[in-house]
């Protein structure tokens, strides 16, 4: 069906091909293309394999990047790669691009460099929310002084835990909606003892809002069995962990929550191979992250931005140091933006912790709909 629509295609017009960059990834390479002009989806055709885009296609905010992992075998110096894309919307027309393969690799530890805001803690208020539960507001600067602002969750999985919300609390993923809030108040309609509440994973945010990766509720998988994307989630046990199905197939029937997000930014301690090249990793935006620790401390990060005089944001080598420094060894991005979310809970009900940033009204706090969110919950 793609070789009928690719027949169809039209060359890109002049100048809307911005061109691509190459990183070495254990997958082979990752491609990263640019345009000028917005193209809801796009393929990659090399040697007769055609590749999807593997970011764009459940995240529709960057348009212009367009990220492709092919392996090293069907490369080669020289030959030629075609790019094929939706102009606009689905209903767009198909064009296309040819370029030739001339990798210059990036290094990519002088990109972690380049992206790291060596963002420093300069004060900290501290809260005990629950028994296990410590939540820290961190007053920060970057490297050029400029503020930032971060919110984190201390969580002791041998007193609290964590419980994946959903709308209504239920097991529906696609065409069901709802703000951290109304699932905090449902979940504790369902006898759970919610003391915090931080958003999760990606979603469908045009569409029919269903997460964009892995989801297990109870136990049960509510959508995405066959995501490769890293997780956060809780065995049967009680037992944090930060994996990929990809990587670890057998943990799926252990899950008893999970929720994932977008990149894994700490393998063991280190750096992962995260996006360098791609806007969405080193432009500075609100984020959240969950990290976990050697002995099993769950940590919940949010850092606010697009508020250039309260807080300036955070790229995703930003978030990556931050955790390490705080003792995470394995951490995943959660979904940013304005979905970015921290509540608590005190003595009158729950108390939003952050500064909601939407791309085009950053200072208006507006509590977006999502699909699902990371509750911590009191053990008996």
């Amino acid at each position: 069906m793609l070789e009928k629509e690719f027949a169809s295609a039209v060359k890109m017009d002049a100048g809307d091909f911005a061109g691509a960059a190459y990183l070495r990834v254990p997958e082979g390479v990752k491609i990263v293309v640019y345009v000028e002009c917005a193209c809801f989806a796009a393929h990659l055709r090399v040697e007769g394999a055609v590749f999807a885009d593997a970011f764009n296609d459940r995240e529709p905010y960057d348009r212009l990047t367009h990220i492709f992992f092919v392996p090293q075998t069907l490369l080669r110096e020289g030959m030629t790669i075609d790019f094929f894309a939706l102009d606009g919307e689905p209903d767009g027309d198909w064009v296309t691009q040819s370029f030739v393969y001339e990798p210059d690799f990036a290094d990519e530890q002088a990109l972690l460099a380049e992206y790291d805001s060596r963002i420093a803690v300069r004060d900290t208020q501290t809260e005990q929310v629950a028994d296990g539960v410590v939540y820290r507001h961190l007053f920060c600067t970057d490297k050029n002084g400029a503020p930032v602002h971060a919110f984190l969750l201390h969580v002791d999985p041998a007193r609290a835990g964590i419980y994946v919300g959903t709308p209504n609390d239920g097991y529906e993923s696609r065409n069901v909606r709802a703000t951290v809030p109304q699932m905090i108040d449902a979940a504790v309609q369902g006898g759970q003892r919610v003391v915090a509440a931080v958003n999760a994973d990606f979603f469908d945010m045009f569409g029919d809002g269903s997460p964009s990766g892995l989801c297990v509720k109870n136990g049960r998988v509510v959508a995405n069995a066959d995501s490769a994307r890293p997780f956060i989630g809780v065995l049967r046990d009680g037992t944090p962990v930060i994996a990929s199905l990809s990587e670890q197939p057998e943990l799926l029937p252990e899950l008893y929550h999970a929720a994932a997000g977008l990149q894994r930014i700490l393998r063991g301690g280190e750096l992962c191979e995260w996006g360098p090249l791609e806007p969405f990793a080193y432009v500075r935006h609100p984020r959240t992250a969950a990290g976990v620790c050697a002995d099993g401390t769950i940590l919940l990060l949010e850092v606010d931005g697009r508020i250039p005089d309260y807080s300036n944001g955070a790229t995703l080598a930003d978030l990556a140091y931050m955790l390490r420094s705080f003792g995470a060894r394995d951490a995943i991005n959660l979904d940013g933006g304005g979905s970015s979310v921290v509540y608590t809970k005190d003595e009158t009900g729950f108390c939003l912790r952050t500064n909601p940033a939407d791309l085009y009204r950053p200072t208006e706090k507006l509590i977006r709909e999502e699909y699902n969110c990371l509750l911590v919950v009191e053990k008996d």
